[in-house]
Parts: C-alpha cells; sequence; structure tokens
C-alpha cells in the first residue's frame, strides 16, 4: 500500500504493518468503550441523558474506528468453500 504525505513523497507500507496498526486500532476502540461503558454504568444515577450521551459516544468511537481500521487494513476475505461435486447424468 502506498500512502502519499507530501506530492513528492510517497510511503510504501507492507501488509505485516498494516495488520498491526489494525491490530492496535482495534485494542484502542474496544479499551475506549469499555471505559466509556463503565462511565455510563458509574452515572446511571445521575440521569438518563447522561447515559445516553456516554451510549452515543459509544457508537460515534466504535463507527469512527471501524472506519479507520478499514481503510488501514481490510478484513481478511473468507476462504472460498469447495466447489460441492455435482451429479451427472449418463
Amino acid at each position: 500500500m502506498k500512502i502519499r504525505v507530501l506530492p513528492y513523497v510517497t510511503l510504501e507500507i507492507d501488509d505485516r504493518l498494516r495488520q498491526r496498526v489494525r491490530f492496535r486500532g482495534e485494542r484502542l476502540r474496544i479499551a475506549v468503550r469499555s471505559r466509556l461503558r463503565s462511565a455510563a454504568d458509574d452515572v446511571e444515577t445521575a440521569g438518563d441523558r447522561v447515559r445516553m450521551m456516554c451510549d452515543s459516544a459509544v457508537n460515534r468511537v466504535d463507527s469512527a474506528v471501524e472506519r479507520v481500521n478499514d481503510r488501514i487494513a481490510p478484513p481478511p476475505a473468507e476462504p472460498e468453500a469447495p466447489a460441492k461435486p455435482r451429479l451427472q447424468v449418463v
């Protein structure tokens, strides 16, 4: 994958680095999501409005990190199932 940084500067990134960055992004998403969910549980007594704000923040973080991860390294394609043998009439 090539990334154009400046008009005359292009970086080429190999697949291993892309997969590592995707893995780190996924770990970041899980950590932020868990902290926001924990905060939502802690403020449950404060009111539904604060809880709804925390839930919407979780949804925004999920969608943003998912988009970035898909651009960095698309999820691996599922292997195709082997072709089933077909019966022939003779």
